[in-house]
């Protein structure tokens, strides 16, 4: 972050004494800044409490919104109760780069991804524990992802998680703003999210959709021109329903693993008016539990001795083997799940997974198009392959075809959901040699051989609060370059590294907006 975002900072307070404060703390920001610069933007441990102190120093308000691909899972309640990040939330590490290779043949699209992830457990997510008398659900964020874990609070597992937005330049501005147009004033999870009953008392987003948060959308489905994006003027269903045949909406692909990768599978998702999962079955469900009466269901104890995970254990660093060991429910005939039986699996600290897991057989339609061959974490690194027919035929999927171009912008979550993840700039993705693009799918006969396809690198940066609201309001510089669709984030920021800098100072800043 340079000097002149120092400056701005100090201006936009008003009290002198505070200033000084301030001013002291945001050099010690700055140094961090440059540390960072020089460590690979690993942020150290006791610089989340400066940029915290900072922000609280300046006592601004939100700006709400974030950056790129933020969301979580479409048919995921949110619990009276259950833990709630807060904005102040920084990880640790605010780059991360992405290895990437994709091929095709005749039928299909393959990608293989990989990306350093030294923290293990990632496989492990939304647990329910016996502790003290009781059940209790655990799914917040994993113990290894906060900057500064807190052992003693710790209140759940989340999964890591890869995901990544396709558009066949159906659109508009897509190709420019990427996850950017995705995120709004008012989302969940946000300093400004709009509250449970308003949503619920929605005309769409709670009557129709039954739904209790605002999540991505783009703003196209909203009223008024392509770029305004108020969460409430939702487009009548007829015309959401053109733009949908129209193909104005984005493919949404999550590889998750705990909830598909097991399986070999991965979730399909897609964005228009709201972030919907598409039409069928897909591989992970929800079991019923109680605080009293526990879940509905527990492992085999042939197959997990005394029915479940040892939360005890677990917490001590002896984490299931990612892959040798069972750590997920499984449903259907050659599953690994019976009837709760409390005379078993009730005991202090035991942990069961709350999301039983479909086997294919029991999936079906566009829910799962997407395959995940090999999911492996081994030596601190993840290695994931996906696979997909180009052509699928489904109405909430974007089909492919040799010689075609699209936009395409991956993702990665470890530890913690929502917004809290690594996004990356859209780039053009090309399948052939003919295409202009700047990542090349390479043609193959039959399967790929994957030491033979090229890898590009790609850096992902933790997206801090910036939203379309503000991106598209007269209070960025250049707002109207934006609303134009004139404007790219290559063209104005062309190293992600430097804007990741700036986006974890524009957080702690907190612009006011109100």
């Amino acid at each position: 972050m340079d000097d002149d975002t120092f400056d701005f900072l100090e201006e936009a307070l008003d009290e002198e004494a505070r200033k000084a404060a301030f001013r002291e703390v945001s050099q010690d920001a700055k140094e961090t800044f440059e540390r960072m610069r020089k460590e690979r933007m690993v942020l150290p441990e006791d610089s989340r409490r400066t940029f915290l102190q900072a922000a609280g120093v300046a006592g601004t308000a939100s700006v709400a919104g974030c950056l790129g691909l933020t969301g979580d899972e479409g048919d995921e309640e949110q619990e009276e109760g259950q833990t709630r990040m807060v904005y102040d939330w920084v990880p640790k590490q605010i780059l991360k780069e992405l290895e990437v290779q994709v091929a095709y043949n005749a039928e299909e699209i393959f990608f293989r991804f990989s990306w350093e992830q030294p923290d293990p457990g990632g496989w492990l997510h939304d647990m329910i524990v016996y502790q003290d008398g009781e059940w209790r659900r655990f799914d917040g964020a994993s113990p290894w992802a906060p900057a500064d874990p807190n052992p003693d609070e710790h209140t759940g597992y989340y999964e890591d998680r890869l995901s990544f937005f396709l558009d066949d330049g159906s659109v508009h501005g897509f190709e420019n703003f990427g996850g950017w147009m995705t995120v709004h004033k008012g989302m969940r999870d946000l300093p400004d999210e709009v509250p449970a009953e308003d949503v619920e008392e929605h005309s769409h987003l709670g009557e129709v959709l039954e739904r209790s948060d605002v999540r991505k959308y783009l703003p196209q489905s909203r009223e008024g021109q392509w770029w305004e994006n108020p969460w409430d003027d939702i487009r009548p269903q007829e015309e959401l329903d053109q733009l949908k045949e129209d193909g104005v909406f984005l493919d949404l692909v999550m590889w998750r693993a705990h909830r598909s990768n097991p399986v070999g599978l991965c979730s399909d998702h897609h964005v228009l008016e709201y972030r919907h999962g598409d039409e069928g079955t897909n591989a992970h469900t929800t079991q019923e539990w109680g605080p009293e009466d526990g879940p509905e269901y527990m492992w085999d104890p042939d197959i997990v001795e005394n029915g479940a995970l040892d939360y005890a254990e677990i917490q001590n660093g002896n984490l299931p083997d990612q892959q040798e060991d069972v750590y997920w429910l499984e449903r259907g005939d050659d599953g690994n799940m019976v009837e709760f039986d409390p005379d078993v699996a009730e005991w202090e600290g035991a942990m069961i997974p709350r999301r039983p897991l479909n086997p294919p057989e029991l999936t079906e339609g566009s829910a799962v198009d997407w395959a995940a061959p090999s999911g492996i974490w081994e030596n601190g690194r993840w290695t994931v392959v996906m696979r997909r027919d180009l052509q699928v035929g489904h109405v909430d999927s974007k089909d492919l075809e040799p010689g075609g171009t699209y936009t395409w912008a991956p993702a990665i979550h470890h530890g913690i959901g929502s917004r809290w993840h690594w996004v990356a700039y859209p780039y053009q993705l090309g399948l052939g040699e003919e295409t202009d693009a700047d990542i090349t799918a390479v043609e193959v006969t039959d399967e790929p051989n994957w030491d033979e396809i090229p890898s590009e690198t790609i850096p992902l940066l933790y997206p801090g609060q910036v939203d379309w609201t503000w991106l598209t309001s007269d209070e960025h510089p250049a707002f109207n370059l934006v609303r134009n669709n004139e404007l790219g984030i290559w063209d104005f920021h062309d190293d992600p590294t430097n804007l990741a800098a700036r986006l974890v100072g524009l957080e702690v800043q907190e612009v006011p907006r109100e």
